[in-house]
């Protein structure tokens, strides 16, 4: 889970911004605080805000950080993510850290960087008294210190490691998680736990990004497929269940050549120097299908909704043939069952793109009354009926906005004196938290004014 994620310097976030998952008083919903080693933690948090106000930019900076652990290096072009409305900042380093809990220990992971240059990297096992050092990296006149622990350093042999790795072995654009975590994991159990947090627990969910290999994962586990049968028949979308249609991969190079898309018949060769592996595809219509290496044969897995006609009778569909919203709510399947079940992490931008209010509020108010939920959901959205008491925490609702300078500030709605019986979305519709367009300009507009008067 996470704690808190502090963002500096990165796109519209000019100085340091904190975003917290931390509760406060607020007594309703208890089953949404967790214990973590003794800090409470909310598993939820919805975070609001106008058009350009950096609610979408706090979940790329989170996104940022976790391909720069997974990739094991710098973003190239680093100072276009700078934030752009200061001279001073132009000249400043870029600063990302989190606290987060991963395998009973609660950590906090900071990177600094600059250009090609990461100037100070560091990470620490959290403590309520003082944190335990793993390691700390610093850039120092273009030379690198890298210190560990101080029991890892009392070994003449470790020492000598840490000044290797540091003039040689690790170049200054590589994360120091990522080096040691994929080369030296036994060595470094607890760098190993953070680096597999990122790459295993916490999921990020662009409003453009669909699940890679949906199909797939359906046909390979009879828990998910039993949750989307059970899942989207109840939304009223039209569709009875949910299938997946397996198709030898020659026979339908052989007879159906038309439909296959180019990249599916390039992905050939690759898939079939992979041990058992996937492939996510799409073809000409809009499918999502999974290419899928199974021994010594490559299997076609599609997706198919079934619709059932008035005399009973089910007629398949094609994905592609659904509604834009209907498509949307598949691709959350594995998201809302490993919310539920999983102490997995899902970051959501934009969580009602294309689904109508009354559905998403159901879904949201079902997944918050769950008590048995393990996971966390973190979410932006415009929805403004999910400001409601009954399915959102005050100390759960964020808001992003701007100041007169261009920058976005973070600030929760536990803030303000909010009692538990008021109208919170009202109260937000009406500018009492901000977080809202601020529109009059717009209503002095002049569109009529190219037009000749007569």
């Amino acid at each position: 889970m996470i704690l808190r994620f502090v963002v500096k310097n990165l796109f519209s976030f000019k100085e340091e911004t904190e975003f917290n998952l931390f509760p406060n008083r607020t007594t309703n919903l208890p089953h949404h605080k967790t214990l973590l080693n003794d800090i409470a933690v909310l598993r939820f948090s919805a975070i609001y805000g106008a058009n350009g106000s950096g609610k979408s930019n706090l979940i790329k900076a989170i996104h940022l950080l976790e391909q720069i652990v997974e990739s094991g290096k710098l973003p190239s072009q680093v100072k276009h993510l700078k934030f752009k409305l200061s001279e001073e900042n132009e000249r400043e380093p870029i600063s990302i850290a989190i606290e987060l809990f991963a395998d009973a220990s609660i950590y906090y992971y900071s990177i600094t960087f600059d250009g090609q240059n990461i100037l100070h990297e560091y990470l620490a096992k959290s403590k309520s008294t003082e944190d335990e050092l793993i390691f700390e990296r610093e850039m120092m006149e273009e030379k690198q210190e890298i210190r560990f622990y101080p029991e890892y350093l009392s070994n003449e042999k470790n020492r000598l490691f840490a000044e290797v790795l540091a003039e040689k072995l690790i170049s200054s654009n590589e994360s120091l998680l990522s080096f040691l975590s994929a080369k030296y994991a036994k060595e470094f159990p607890d760098v190993t736990r953070v680096a597999d947090w990122f790459k295993y627990d916490l999921v990020v969910i662009r409003p453009d990004a669909r699940p890679g290999a949906i199909a797939n994962i359906l046909d390979t586990r009879e828990d998910m497929k039993t949750f989307a049968n059970e899942f989207l028949p109840s939304l009223n979308t039209g569709v009875t269940n949910i299938e997946v249609v397996r198709e030898n991969l020659v026979d339908k190079l052989d007879t159906d050549m038309s439909e296959v898309d180019e990249t599916l018949i390039q992905l050939i060769e690759k898939i079939k120097d992979l041990p058992d592996g996937v492939i996510p595809v799409s073809n000409r219509s809009g499918d999502e299908l999974s290419l899928v290496k199974e021994g010594e044969k490559i299997v076609i897995k599609k997706l198919v909704t079934n619709h059932r006609t008035i005399s009973g009778k089910n007629i398949p569909f094609n994905v592609s043939l659904e509604s834009d919203g209907t498509r949307r709510l598949i691709d959350y399947i594995p998201a809302f069952q490993d919310i539920i079940h999983k102490g997995r992490v899902y970051i959501i931008d934009e969580i009602e793109r294309s689904i109508h209010p009354l559905t998403i509020k159901e879904i949201v108010r079902k997944i918050s009354h769950d008590p048995q939920a393990r996971g966390q959901m973190i979410f932006t959205t415009h929805e403004s009926n999910l400001l409601d008491q009954d399915i959102l925490r005050t100390d759960e609702i964020w808001f992003a906005q701007k100041d007169v300078g261009g920058a976005s500030r973070l600030y929760s709605l536990s803030d303000y004196k909010v009692h538990s019986t008021i109208n919170i979305e009202n109260g937000y519709l009406n500018g009492r938290y901000g977080g809202i367009p601020f529109l009059s300009n717009l209503r002095d507009l002049n569109w009529n004014k190219d037009e000749i008067s007569e």
